[in-house]
């Protein structure tokens, strides 16, 4: 699965063992420049009414590297930006669901450093907790119908379960890899406003192999963060997923547990399943989703039905076709696009 192995190639700063690399890499600049057309049945993500405009929905640029220090251990570093947002004036174009033009001209997506020893990975900065690119990107193999979102600890835009893509300042640990398995826990900050400097901390356990992972991931958000939870209880969020990989089919699965989130306290439950056939150049996706109905406020019960194809027509470029269809809300949709990268 291309777009799977390339998001997961990405977060390469959380997953390196502590297996010898031979020299220092030097910094590496690349970058992603990304347009579409969307046609929405009625509104796009946010509620807001848009034309089929040519849209530019990505400009990363980042830089990353591997540098081995004088006393052997190793440090990689990243950092990624995303100018898109400042080149659409029009806040509704960003794919950063809730990001606007005058809140967000500039989305950063990576910023941060690892330390590998022997001992684990010692690593701080923004999203770099992994949560999303290990249990929940095989999933997530979508263009449209992704689930980017600003940091937030509450949901927002189209997105089925509440896991954010990019998260904020965090620090984290990593256990050295031992039979294919390892575990990560992160004390995080998302909201100044909680008063709390540990208001996000995670832990989570996950035995991954060439071809076969499986993880489980307990997030716990203090009660005082607001809009997370509801003042009284901690919001907590339970993450079970699994991925298999055969020669020319992945599938992907991921259950979500939401218990006491936001001011309402609601309790709810997301699944998802994706499945994609590689042929050489030629791909194809096709994903359920759902989520219950919560046990209380405004979030509604809904069912994404989602499919994609794509075409390599070089290591740097890509076309590709996609769909949404959702059971509940007015977001079903169609697209077009292409992904050049450098």
């Amino acid at each position: 699965m291309k777009q799977t192995l390339t998001t997961l190639t990405g977060a390469c700063v959380l997953v390196l063992s502590t297996q010898a690399i031979a020299d220092t890499k030097p910094p590496q600049v690349y970058g992603t420049i990304s347009a579409r057309v969307v046609d929405f049945s009625d509104t796009n993500f946010i509620g807001q009414d848009v034309d089929s405009t040519p849209t530019l929905y990505e400009g990363i640029v980042g830089l990353k590297g591997l540098h081995i220090l004088q006393n052997g251990m190793k440090l990689a570093y990243r950092f990624e930006a995303d100018f898109a947002p400042i080149a659409e004036a029009d806040g509704s174009e960003s794919k950063y669901y809730g990001a606007t033009s005058t809140e967000d001209p500039i989305f950063i997506r990576y910023a941060g450093a690892a330390l590998i020893t022997q001992y684990g990975l010692f690593a701080f900065g923004d999203a770099m907790s992994g949560v999303y690119s290990e249990f929940y990107a095989p999933v997530d193999v979508f263009e449209v119908n992704t689930q980017d979102s600003t940091p937030t600890g509450a949901p927002n835009g189209s997105r089925m379960w509440t896991q954010t893509k990019w998260s904020k300042d965090g620090l984290v640990y990593k256990t050295p890899v031992w039979n294919h398995m390892f575990a990560k826990v992160v004390y995080a900050s998302i909201g100044n406003e909680s008063g709390e400097a540990d208001d996000l901390k995670i832990i989570h356990g996950v035995y991954k192999d060439k071809a076969f992972m499986f993880g489980v991931n307990l997030s716990v958000y203090d009660k005082t963060l607001a809009g997370a939870a509801n003042g009284e209880d901690d919001r907590k969020r339970w993450v079970v997923a699994s991925h298999y990989n055969w020669d020319s089919f992945s599938l992907a699965g991921v259950y979500e547990k939401n218990i006491a989130l936001g001011s309402a306290g609601a309790d709810f439950d997301v699944k998802a399943v994706t499945g994609t056939y590689t042929n050489g150049a030629f791909s194809a996706s096709a994903s359920w989703q759902n989520r219950e109905t919560p046990s209380a406020g405004a979030l509604t019960e809904d069912t994404a039905k989602l499919a994609k194809v794509s075409y390599q027509l070089d290591p740097m470029m890509e076309l590709w076709l996609e769909a949404g269809k959702y059971s509940e809300s007015d977001n079903d949709n169609i697209g077009v696009g292409t992904k050049v990268k450098f």
